[in-house]
């Protein structure tokens, strides 16, 4: 069968975007409204998701744009993904024990990055080794994201601790903790292990904190360029200084190929078991 007279190649690939990714973006927002949701902005979640819905004057870049927030900065096309280790995420428990991890992220402020850089991260995880994937519940999580939220998030918004160049080390193997926090001092270091510790009601242990303060200065904003595989390249930065916030709190489990979201500051999990 021939295609029909004056048929438009862009305008059915479009349409067929638009008829899927649409789909794709009702399911994930549905919390903010269904198929006849009215468009708005007057939460994050609603801008989010009239931000990532297809229209149909939309042009090409626009389309892209759209598909990419949805995808890679959401995380959308992460989603249905077993997690990466370095190496298939079956074999990677297969050698551990497999106890309940829980990830903390932090980033930098948008208002604070310096032009053309990339926010400067942070993640720091631990271990319950009280637990496996067997008698880890719902419930469980659910404590845990709370005390995550009691210790992470004051007046609506994720604390922040200064990151630097110096590694503040907290080591307990016994109750999970391997924490090696790049901090600006010791003081900012200390401050945030017990935070970590407080999640899990641990008391602090100060013979089991080290500092490393290299000699090294931190690099925050690099300059010049030095020779690298026979061209001239941009200096990175090193241990960068700057205030990270908290964002997400997250848990992996022994058996599961997608993340638990735990607590969200920033609407991008709908199933997060605590919202900021």
């Amino acid at each position: 069968m021939t295609l029909p007279p004056n048929f438009s190649h862009w305008e059915h690939l479009q349409d067929m975007l638009r008829r899927e990714h649409n789909k794709a973006v009702a399911r994930y927002f549905k919390d903010v409204g269904g198929i006849d949701w009215e468009p708005t902005v007057n939460t994050p979640r609603a801008a989010l998701r009239l931000a990532c819905t297809l229209d149909d004057k939309d042009t090409v870049d626009m389309t892209i744009l759209r598909m990419y927030l949805f995808y890679e900065i959401l995380g959308y096309s992460k989603k249905r993904l077993g997690v990466f280790y370095g190496m298939p995420s079956l074999e990677f428990q297969e050698k551990f024990e497999g106890r309940p991890q829980v990830f903390l992220y932090f980033t930098q402020d948008k208002e604070s990055i310096p032009d053309r850089l990339n926010p400067v991260t942070a993640e720091i995880s631990f271990r319950l080794m009280n637990e496996t994937s067997q008698t880890m519940t719902e419930a469980k999580a659910l404590t845990l994201a709370n005390a995550s939220k009691r210790e992470f998030i004051e007046n609506g918004k994720g604390i922040y601790f200064a990151k630097g160049k110096d590694i503040v080390s907290y080591i307990d193997k016994q109750n999970g903790y391997q924490l090696k926090i790049f901090s600006l001092n010791e003081k900012e270091g200390e401050k945030i292990i017990k935070n970590v510790l407080a999640v899990r009601g641990h008391p602090f242990d100060a013979s089991k904190m080290s500092v490393s303060i290299p000699k090294r200065t931190s690099v925050s904003v690099a300059k010049g360029t030095k020779l690298v595989y026979g061209k001239q390249r941009k200096n990175r930065r090193w241990r960068p200084s700057a205030r990270v916030r908290f964002r997400q709190a997250y848990m992996y489990i022994h058996g599961l190929d997608e993340i638990v979201p735990l607590v969200d500051t920033g609407g991008q999990w709908v199933d997060a078991l605590v919202k900021v």
